[in-house]
């Protein structure tokens, strides 16, 4: 009962900020005639603007071989172009009191800027140079492929988690580059040449192939005019055919296990689902959602509750289920077993054990509205707050985007979350996560093979 009016009283708590959600947001969108589509949400309570460049080019488009490409071509931009020498931006939008970053997705290419207002046609002029006049030079290219190799090393291969799911996502996604390590392959990396480099620039990097996002204190007519001028010159470009990321819907259990350098016993187990943009259902990402949420999303989470707290089994549980997205996604559950017992692979094994009699007390019984709720309320608050972050806003809308779903979609996701009701959670935990979509992965430390 507690537990019941505390939920109650967040959804009180929530009642305003939701409705100040579900008015219309001072958003507006042009397209220049290059087909440059730009998006401008308005925020003066704070004298700065960010400004989102979004390419719709990630490592999902990339063939065989040529992994990690997409992420090479985020490193080259920062190497020089017709107006800046190598390192150059950094440098000018920090004694302009701003900062820049980048990141390579799964379904997109991420540059972005934070400025003071007034130097807002700074932060385009560069952008818009380097979307046009990249050198790419081989010189360069040599001295940034180690770079990365070294990221991939601190990113990937010394962590055990990442370490231990790299291999089980290639074969969770076995039809789609979807599976592939968004930084690369450390083979493909070792002879990708910078010939291939500039081709993936010169083939993806275009004005409509890319939507701009401007938040912050600055207006609509302001951006325009900015925009014009700096990005307006820059011709559009003939694309490639980019076919959506879809996978086997049931491709049959499948288990992994293997050994790495790590002391930490790892369990991982992901199941093939469908995206917003992929469902069939409008039912099926708003519940998935809330089915991640119930098993690991919060200190009162079944996984939290049951494995860590009560029976000891798990030190820690990670789920984990990316509904925005432009393919089919994986639901991903991760686990490392309490660190006092044996690090074996019976272990592990008893662990999924228990965490799939967990999962199917979802399919034989709908769950309780009280716990749909509270679930329901941890989500839209996540939400709601995170719209007082402009970075957030930003990151909300251009990936909303990228995903093909407009920044429109946001309140249909919001009604379709608060209509699930127990009876789906159920249906879409039997259709979904069952063991035809399955795979698992037993990652145990190296010396534990020779046991």
């Amino acid at each position: 009962m507690k537990r019941l009016i505390a939920g109650l009283l967040l959804g009180v708590m929530l009642h305003p900020l939701l409705a100040s959600a579900s008015s219309p947001p001072p958003i507006h969108e042009f397209t220049l005639d290059n087909g440059l589509k730009i998006i401008v949400y308005e925020d003066h309570n704070a004298s700065l603007v960010l400004t989102h460049l979004w390419y719709r080019i990630g490592s999902n488009q990339e063939e065989p071989g040529k992994t990690g490409v997409s992420h090479a071509v985020e490193h080259m931009l920062f190497n020089g172009s017709s107006k800046l020498c190598t390192g150059e931006s950094g440098h000018i939008l920090q004694n302009l009191g701003g900062s820049q970053n980048a990141m390579t997705l799964n379904d997109a290419t991420l540059f972005f800027h934070t400025v003071p207002p007034h130097a807002l046609g700074v932060s385009f002029e560069m952008l818009a140079d380097q979307m046009s006049t990249a050198h790419l030079s081989a010189t360069v290219w040599s001295g940034e492929r180690e770079i990365i190799k070294n990221e991939r090393t601190e990113a990937s291969d010394h962590h055990p988690i990442k370490r231990a799911i790299e291999v089980p996502r290639r074969l969770a996604l076995p039809a789609s580059a979807a599976g592939n390590p968004i930084i690369g392959w450390r083979h493909d990396l070792d002879r990708l040449q910078t010939e291939e480099v500039k081709r993936w620039y010169q083939r993806w990097y275009a004005p409509n192939n890319a939507v701009l996002v401007v938040v912050g204190d600055i207006t609509p007519q302001q951006v325009k005019q900015l925009a014009e001028r700096y990005f307006g010159p820059i011709a559009r470009r003939a694309l490639p055919y980019s076919s959506t990321p879809i996978d086997l819907a049931m491709p049959g259990e499948r288990s992994i296990t293997h050994y790495i350098p790590q002391q930490i016993p790892v369990l991982y187990m992901a199941f093939n689902v469908p995206s917003l943009a992929t469902q069939t259902d409008p039912r099926t990402a708003p519940a998935l959602e809330l089915i991640s949420e119930m098993l690991g999303g919060a200190n009162s989470s079944l996984f939290e509750s049951l494995l860590v707290r009560k029976e000891g089994l798990a030190d820690t549980t990670t789920v984990h289920y990316q509904a925005v997205s432009l393919g089919d996604e994986l639901f991903n559950i991760s686990a490392l077993p309490n660190l006092e017992t044996a690090a074996s692979l019976e272990t592990l094994k008893a662990l999924q054990t228990r965490i799939l009699a967990i999962i199917d007390s979802l399919k034989t019984a709908p769950p309780s509205l009280e716990d749909l709720e509270r679930a329901r309320t941890q989500i839209t608050a996540r939400r709601v707050f995170d719209q007082d972050e402009p970075e957030n806003r930003a990151l909300q809308i251009g990936m909303l985007e990228m995903a093909g779903l407009s920044w429109r979609t946001e309140q249909t996701r919001l009604d379709a979350l608060n209509a699930i009701t127990p009876q789906d959670i159920q249906r879409t935990a039997q259709t979904f996560l069952v063991a035809d979509r399955l795979i698992t992965s037993y990652a145990l430390p190296e010396e534990s093979a020779h046991e």
